[in-house]
């Protein structure tokens, strides 16, 4: 098998963030053929030399449905779409954030999942990387509907993982505990921001996990 991404198809969903952008870079810089999917196609210097784009809402099934059908199966498609609601106390739970959270995280990443595999199994091969966060797995310091959103996040890869054992298809995620991006400098101005992960060390962990020699990682939630 040819170990390379070199010409591999692509879709990274949330192109246009921050992290998203830069795991696109780092895909294209990989040699893959790398389309960047968002709600609406970036213009001007939002856009990567090298990167091709599609509009679609990761919360609309049907408009999943039409990017996936007309072309070739993609060898990988990475989501990095996500929302985040700070820490409040449970008593003074707000449903309709709960409601936005499990939407923006959870159910997002499940409609990818549905028609990545979809796709992908006829095709028998695929990477699918998703994008959790230890406030997932952690329960201090975070708001609940982050966090249960994200552990959501980390049970769909385990479950996903588990029905296509031994299809040629993996899927794994990425499990940061924060990213060095300009919302989060202004969301915490006093914390040591030298000390964050950097979005190009993190794209690199995505890129590893898509790669054709990591046949035998399936169901993995990598901390970075």
């Amino acid at each position: 098998m040819d170990e390379s991404l070199a010409g591999r198809s692509v879709l990274v969903f949330g192109a246009t963030g921050a992290l998203g952008a830069g795991v696109a870079e780092a895909f294209r810089a990989a040699g893959a053929e790398v389309t960047g999917v968002d709600r609406a196609e970036p213009s001007g210097d939002r856009r990567l030399d090298g990167v091709r784009y599609a509009a679609a809402s990761v919360l609309d099934d049907a408009a999943l449905g039409a990017l996936f059908d007309p072309a070739a199966p993609p060898w990988a498609v990475v989501n990095t779409v996500g929302g985040f609601a700070g820490p409040r106390p449970l008593a003074e739970l707000d449903p309709d954030e709960l409601t936005g959270q499990l939407s923006l995280n959870l159910v997002s990443a499940a409609l990818v999942t549905k028609h990545a595999l979809r796709v992908m199994q006829p095709a028998g091969e695929g990477r699918i990387v998703h994008t959790a966060s230890r406030a997932g797995v952690v329960s201090k310091g975070s708001g609940f509907a982050y966090s249960v959103s994200k552990l959501g996040v980390l049970h769909l890869v385990t479950m996903a993982a588990d029905e296509v054992r031994g299809t040629g298809i993996t899927v794994n995620c990425v499990v940061p505990s924060i990213i060095d991006t300009p919302a989060n400098r202004a969301a915490l101005p006093g914390a040591d921001h030298d000390s964050w992960p950097k979005i190009p060390d993190i794209a690199r962990t995505y890129v590893y996990l898509a790669s054709p020699g990591t046949a035998l990682v399936s169901g993995a939630a990598l901390p970075v």
